[in-house]
């Protein structure tokens, strides 16, 4: 009995041990990669675990191409099962780090998820992976959860995914403040840069060839 109670100390050490490294990596790399204090005043609380296609795990600043992120993502964070969510995805980059004059391009926004169930939430904007241009280098993209005061009504209209103006220029932080949600309860960003998929997404969504 006693190795047994020892076993599940020992793993809820280790549990604990990897969640703040966890937390202590967000930190790191929202401030690394200039998320913070520029796009965020303060970082996430927690690493946003995020998983595409099933098959591999987002690590935190690495580099994918857009063929690998085409498809929504499946995300994990400490949630209560009680309470209502805010997710989003941006580019800070459009349409190149160096001059971000589209900043920040909005990728997905759904509300008032109940728990970790997505599915279930009020989409504001589809999901629609990375489309760097051809020249732009780089780009980084940030998800971020949201926790909110209980379910809302939200007064943003459905954004469409052929609409580009409703896209760019979506400032997160106004965002967050707008509905009282504060700091962001998890966060991930990884980056990605141009590669044939592109022209196809841009075709698909705006008729027009890169």
């Amino acid at each position: 009995m006693k190795l047994i109670v020892c076993h599940w100390v020992f793993l809820g050490f280790i549990c604990l041990s990897r969640s703040q490294d966890d937390n202590d990596n967000v930190r790191r790399i929202m401030k690394e990669m200039e998320v913070t204090p520029d796009i965020l005043e303060e970082p996430p609380r927690e690493l946003l675990r995020i998983k595409y296609e099933n098959t591999f795990d987002i690590e935190e600043g690495k580099t994918y191409t857009p063929t690998e992120l085409k498809f929504q993502p499946r995300l994990d964070w400490n949630a209560d099962p009680e309470s209502f969510y805010t997710v989003v995805m941006i580019c800070p980059d459009a349409p190149n780090r160096e001059n971000p004059m589209y900043r920040s391009w909005l990728h997905w926004l759904v509300v008032n998820i109940p728990g970790l169930d997505i599915m279930k939430g009020q989409p504001i904007s589809d999901y629609f992976g990375p489309l760097p241009p051809k020249d732009s280098g780089t780009q980084r993209y940030l998800i971020l959860v949201y926790q909110q005061s209980d379910k809302l009504d939200f007064d943003e209209k459905k954004i469409e995914l052929s609409n580009a103006d409703g896209h760019s220029n979506f400032d997160v932080k106004k965002f967050a403040q707008k509905y009282e949600m504060g700091t962001p309860v998890a966060g991930n960003i990884f980056q990605s840069r141009w590669d044939e998929y592109v022209p196809e997404l841009m075709k698909t969504l705006y008729g027009v060839n890169e």
